[in-house]
């Protein structure tokens, strides 16, 4: 599909979500040949269901444990660098404690946090897994790809496993496996507690058991890139919190490096400054008056700089806080996990809350992962067992119908590159007074999304936890984006009148205001010169149905845009777009994925008349499968083809078109103008009020960040 648009290389080079299926299954000879090759051959017709013999456990048989004797400790072991991102030779070695008749298996599995995944498909390929063992057996095994729900109790584990089954004969009791992965290429994330989970079951009726094992050490990279980080607002002569990070390139802290560096505040050198330690707290900031700031540290010769997120001074006297919120500690296993956590989030985040952990102050964080029929998931803060409440989670949705609604204060509306606002809506809909937050965990865009922070609004001697239970919360995506809404709840005023200030890293494009869940104002300026516009593609996240369901997954766009009569040039591009200029100087092809929040690709036409017109072509595909909903499986996306004359695009041409229930879209319209990075926008609504209405704010920036503010409820005099 992808030759007939040039994109032939393309979904190599992207890390694709999840699938529910399972490759060509291999069938492995017992035993190594004296040159190292294992012969195999192809086992045709295995079918996996979403419930498979020999799978990891689903939610609705989850968490069972064998009762065979323990099974002995596996080994871990590699050669090559242990470097984030590096690719070495893995080996597995296991003696079996007990015999594995037809039925049993062994099951490999990796951590959810992997976009990438062991595979049995393609031996030239990284992390093509193989079984060796060094004696004869008379056993036959045949390897799946396995992709199933969740092990209960192990939610920081993605359900992705190759599986291992005994098919024929008997694999004795004292025989040595060697799983070898030759080219295994390591996460992203450094860590101290690498590991690649091994599971175990004797036969048919029994259920699979974790083997004892080691973990490796994975290293951060060279120091590459610098981070700085600074207080979001201060009032006039208030010490503000600077930090700088020494990075790699994906992020993780760097070895110390002895750094002289030039600090600049809004363009204007003020001090030099030394670097010595890889995380390092910049003292004696301040700012004298009102205003919106922004500190840049950088090399003498300007080769090395970061610049921090805006610091909006004022003289009122509220501060916000950065969170990230709901931290799996099952993805770094042992006791330090917390530790570990804390150090990896150091001048980043202010404050990081674990799942299932014991936080600050005596707050504890419980993630509660649990069946659809059970609830669904939600998390749940606990301050001395005195008070609580519960962030309700939209993947494995929270049964709203099941929630208090004094302890339901924060809806997830952002998990990783999914937008879920549809979710904080319902809440509201349904008489919540609930805040928005997001988290950078989620089964849907594996490491491929911008980082997602959760803003805590604090007055003046609050507390972090009774402002979180307050709803003073708000998400800002990609960058730390200041918004200050006044006033923060609404009476029944015959006009009821908003505020929002804004001050962000990057030029603002839009502000939009929502009233009880519809687009309500929007503010932006199109570029009315006619020859700029804009591809915006868009898909729903939302469920099917009203039933208790997991949300729509994502959905893939590949396609090109032409110009009859015109040249076209990109001028920029959403997060998650792939560009590649076609054959001809007029056709720009793509490859995009949304879900929940549009995508857009700007772009100029050069020649253009009044008889131009815009051709968008879109490749069948398929939706993602990152999990099964119970309303509708995912469905295949059929091929269009639309022509939008120039002069609709200018007024701004929309096309619809169903995928099984749903009406995805296309559009061309003018590309936008952007404000300054900070701005003012100000509405009244002389409408009659309504107990219960409420008010959010959607903003946009030009590099592709946005943010949202919780909910402002007309009613609510708390």
């Amino acid at each position: 599909m992808l030759k007939h648009y040039y994109l032939i290389g393309w979904l190599v080079l992207l890390s694709l979500p999840i699938r529910a299926e399972i490759s060509n299954p291999v069938l492995i000879v017992g035993t190594e040949q004296a040159a190292g090759a294992v012969a195999t051959e192809q086992a045709a017709g295995a079918v996996v269901t979403e419930q498979p013999a020999g799978a990891v456990a689903t939610e609705q048989a989850a968490g069972a444990v064998a009762t065979e004797q323990p099974a002995e400790a596996a080994e871990l072991a590699v050669r090559g660098q242990s470097l984030a991102n590096g690719v070495v030779y893995a080996e597995i070695n296991y003696q079996l404690p007990v015999s594995l008749v037809a039925g049993g298996s062994i099951v490999l599995r990796q951590q959810w946090m992997e976009v990438r995944r062991l595979q049995i498909e393609t031996p030239t390929s990284t992390n093509f897994v193989r079984l060796v063992t060094d004696e004869p057996s008379t056993a036959q095994l045949l390897a799946r790809d396995v992709e199933v729900v969740g092990i209960a109790g192990e939610a920081g584990y993605q359900a992705s496993a190759i599986a291992f089954d005994v098919t024929s004969g008997v694999l004795q009791a004292g025989t040595i496996l060697r799983f070898v992965v030759d080219r295994l290429q390591l996460p992203k994330a450094a860590t101290t507690h690498y590991e690649i989970p091994l599971y175990l079951k004797n036969n048919q009726e029994a259920s699979l058991t974790r083997v004892p094992g080691n973990t490796i050490q994975i290293r951060p990279g060279d120091f590459s890139q610098l981070r700085l980080y600074s207080s979001s607002v201060a009032t006039p002569g208030e010490l503000v919190d600077l930090w700088v990070r020494l990075e790699d390139e994906y992020g993780n802290i760097a070895q110390a490096q002895n750094l002289s560096l030039d600090l600049l505040v809004n363009g204007v050198f003020t001090e030099r400054l030394d670097v010595v330690t890889p995380v390092q707290k910049i003292d004696g900031i301040s700012f004298q008056a009102a205003g919106t700031y922004q500190l840049e540290l950088r090399t003498g010769g300007g080769g090395i700089s970061a610049t921090s997120n805006p610091v909006l001074v004022s003289n009122k006297p509220y501060r916000i806080i950065w969170a990230d919120l709901g931290v799996p500690t099952e993805m770094l296993a042992g006791a330090h996990s917390w530790e570990e956590l804390a150090r990896t989030a150091m001048g980043r985040y202010d404050l990081t809350l674990p799942a299932d952990h014991e936080a600050l102050d005596g707050t504890s964080v419980v993630s509660h992962w649990q069946s659809l029929a059970a609830g669904g998931a939600s998390l749940v803060l606990s301050k001395s067992d005195v008070a609580s409440f519960t962030i309700a989670k939209p993947e494995q949705p929270t049964d709203l119908r099941q929630m208090v609604p004094g302890n339901l204060q924060l809806v997830e509306i952002v998990s990783g590159g999914s937008v879920y606002d549809w979710f904080g809506n319902k809440a509201a809909m349904m008489g919540f007074r609930v805040g928005f937050t997001g988290s950078n965990h989620s089964h849907q865009y594996p490491g491929r999304f911008q980082q997602v922070n959760t803003a805590i609004w604090l007055t003046e001697g609050q507390h972090w936890f009774e402002a979180m239970s307050n709803h003073q919360t708000y998400v800002s995506v990609g960058s730390k984006i200041v918004l200050a809404v006044s006033p923060m709840n609404l009476g029944l005023e015959p006009v009821r009148n908003l505020v929002l200030q804004i001050a962000a890293a990057s030029p603002i494009v839009s502000v939009e205001v929502f009233k009880n869940g519809s687009l309500f104002k929007t503010r932006r300026q199109p570029d009315t010169g006619g020859s700029r516009f804009r591809l915006v593609v868009e898909s729903s996240s939302e469920p099917f149905s009203r039933l208790m369901s997991r949300p729509r997954n994502a959905r893939e766009w590949v396609g090109y845009v032409v110009a009859q009569g015109a040249r076209i040039t990109v001028d920029r591009v959403g997060q998650h777009w792939q560009v590649k200029p076609g054959r001809e100087s007029r056709r720009v092809d793509f490859l995009t994925r949304t879900h929940g929040l549009d995508e857009f690709l700007e772009f100029e036409l050069t020649s253009a008349n009044a008889d131009t017109v815009i051709e968008i072509g879109i490749a069948p595909g398929y939706e993602d499968v990152a999990w099964i909903p119970k309303d509708r499986l995912p469905k295949p996306t059929s091929g269009q083809k639309f022509f939008i004359p120039i002069d609709e695009a200018i007024q701004g041409g929309t096309r619809t078109f169903e995928v099984e229930g749903y009406r995805d879209s296309v559009r061309i319209e003018p590309a936008l103008v952007p404000f300054e990075s900070s701005m003012r926008y100000e509405f009244d609504d002389p409408s009659t009020p309504q107990l219960g209405d409420y008010y959010y704010f959607r903003v946009r920036l030009e590099d592709g960040g946005f943010a949202y503010t919780s909910p402002i409820y007309v009613g609510d005099f708390e």
